[in-house]
């Protein structure tokens, strides 16, 4: 099942700001019952924000971010289907949207497309697990694990061959998981293969290139070093009543996952928006083969990405991740402060860094202090399973998975683990 990362992104009008910031919170406010966007009636949907972002040199930005399963067209499609009315009344406060009383399908999902933003690096946690397999596998965990405590109560527990066996005649026996048995790979064996085979090409392709590279990796450094120690030093950062506002939705949420979003402004000059552009496309490279839950050592991350936007200049993530803002900054900076200095390094009030990728984020206070002072607020953010985190979607896919498997004894005492 492929899915796909993208967000729409448009200049809001100027006399437009805060009618525009008013229906968004209004829509925070309620957001599985809101009247313009029906979120849960979008099947395809795992993840969406809407996040209204003011810059004083930039203008205003609305930013729709979406994940979802299949390709973009059949989106679109449930999107116009479930939600055109609602569209329709937050695209009229953006520039170029055709003013008119009512939505025209042809020209809405024309401006939606031309103003999609597609990511270049991004992570998915939960690979190949559709909304509806995510759900599915939840319910089929649940209804097990209520049967397995009838059984302790019932004082006849027995081997654990014996317990899996009484599993399986409990999921047989009911007709709403006839599907259980019919497992789909989370990926085919191309989809598996092919990044794999593209770092592969990558390194031969570099070797092959090595005597034309070394010069240029050469220049580079240079220039990488003079740009680190001629640059200025980052600004002291005020954010007190930033962090205030960012925490109240926080909050508000009660629930096992949150929502990141911010945009940073590139450091001026064609060589960091060279640099920033390969640092992601190496990021996005090695992503692809993260296909086991985690993200450099980080098993929180659902869905994530960076993209740039504004012609370069500046640079958007978006992250839906487990658990809080805090303990998601400490899991990069412990495990992934590599890659992450790699890549902010390159906009403006990032850490101290030296050779692209030593200093930076392991500067803990300063890196924090830079991603809240960047940290725009979510206005409207959805999840279609605010209960799940990635590791338990996983956890139901390994129980779905070996339900019907051959299995050692000691495979089947970890698989009766899982519950």
């Amino acid at each position: 099942m492929k899915q796909t990362i993208l967000t729409f992104t448009a200049r809001v009008k100027p006399n437009h700001v805060s009618q525009l910031r008013e229906v968004l919170d209004g829509m925070g406010k309620d957001v599985e019952n809101n009247g313009l966007i029906p979120f849960p009636r979008l099947k395809l949907l795992h993840f969406s924000s809407l996040v209204l972002n003011v810059d004083p040199n930039y203008g205003a930005y609305l930013v729709f971010e979406n994940n979802f399963d299949g390709l973009l067209d059949p989106y679109l499609e449930e999107l116009y289907a479930q939600a055109s009315p609602g569209l329709h009344e937050i695209l009229s406060h953006c520039d170029g949207y055709p003013v008119s009383n009512s939505p025209d399908k042809a020209k809405l999902l024309s401006y939606l497309r031309h103003h999609v933003v597609k990511p270049n690096a991004y992570h998915i946690g939960n690979v190949g697990r559709s909304v509806v397999r995510t759900h599915d596998e939840a319910d089929l965990r649940n209804a097990i694990e209520d049967f397995l405590d009838d059984v302790v109560k019932q004082g006849s527990i027995g081997s654990a061959a014996s317990i899996r066996q009484r599993v399986q005649a409990f999921v047989q026996s009911q007709p709403g998981f006839g599907w259980a048995a019919s497992v789909q790979p989370r990926q085919t064996a191309m989809e598996h293969f092919l990044p794999r085979l593209k770092i592969a090409i990558v390194a031969i392709v570099a070797l092959l290139l090595l005597p034309l590279l070394i010069p240029l990796a050469v220049i580079w450094i240079i220039m990488l070093r003079w740009s680190e120690t001629h640059e200025p030093p980052p600004a002291e950062l005020d954010i007190d009543n930033h962090i205030r506002n960012l925490v109240t939705r926080e909050d508000r949420t009660h629930i096992v996952q949150n929502h990141f979003a911010s945009i940073t402004i590139v450091k001026p000059g064609t060589f960091r928006r060279i640099t920033l552009r390969g640092v992601l496309w190496v990021a996005n490279l090695i992503a692809r083969t993260s296909d086991k839950g985690e993200l450099s050592g980080i098993p929180s991350i659902h869905f994530a990405h960076w993209s740039l936007i504004d012609n370069g200049r500046r640079l958007l993530f978006l992250s839906n991740f487990d658990g809080s803002w805090e303990n998601y900054l400490d899991d990069f900076i412990d495990k992934a402060s590599t890659g992450l200095t790699g890549i902010w390094t390159n906009t403006i009030d990032f850490p101290k860094t030296s050779w692209l990728v030593k200093e930076g984020a392991r500067d803990g206070s300063r890196f924090k202090a830079q991603a809240r002072d960047k940290q725009t607020y979510t206005n409207v953010w959805y999840s279609a399973y605010k209960q799940l985190t990635v590791q338990t979607i996983d956890n139901n896919s390994q129980i779905r998975e070996n339900l019907f498997t051959s299995l050692d004894d000691t495979a089947m005492r970890d698989w009766l683990r899982r519950f």
